[in-house]
């Protein structure tokens, strides 16, 4: 089976904003795929056998390049969450008559905490790389490029 063939469209824009967060946490390297490493930590989440999640990585990586992109991730989530809901992972499930655009996410242990704690540790970094956490402090512009004669306070 080609992921590709499954349009993205068969996901809400809910659940597609929901992956693109999920998938920009497993994407550790920030290089817009997920590697099999990633991919290993980020599915333990969902409390699957590694049987299953195998299956689900062998069904998604279909043209065997090592790694997912976003619409492989969607697919493979889809899998996790018809596989947590009992059916068995094989591949023909996603081509099967499931109603996927109605398809709730998955159920991934300790996520919503772990991405949370990601944000304030971003937001922290961006806040010290601007040297204050109050914004520019008053004396920034006391040496500024401008000269005094183009300033406004000297006649």
């Amino acid at each position: 089976m080609e992921i590709a063939s499954i349009p993205i469209t068969t996901c809400s824009k809910e659940h597609q904003q929901i992956y693109q967060e999920w998938f920009n946490y497993a994407d550790a390297d920030t290089d817009g795929r997920i590697t099999s490493n990633d991919a290993t930590k980020f599915f333990a989440m969902s409390n699957l056998s590694r049987q299953d999640l195998k299956q689900v990585w062998a069904i998604t990586d279909s043209k065997r390049q090592g790694y997912l992109g976003f619409k492989e991730f969607i697919a493979a989530m889809q899998l996790v969450s018809l596989a947590q809901a009992g059916h068995a992972v094989t591949h023909d499930l996603l081509n099967s008559d499931v109603d996927l655009s109605s398809l709730k996410p998955p159920v991934m242990e300790g996520l919503d905490a772990l991405i949370a704690k990601k944000k304030r540790k971003e937001k922290t970094s961006e806040l010290e790389s601007n040297g204050s956490l109050h914004g520019p402090s008053p004396s920034a512009n006391w040496f500024s490029s401008k000269s005094a004669k183009n300033s406004s306070v000297f006649p």
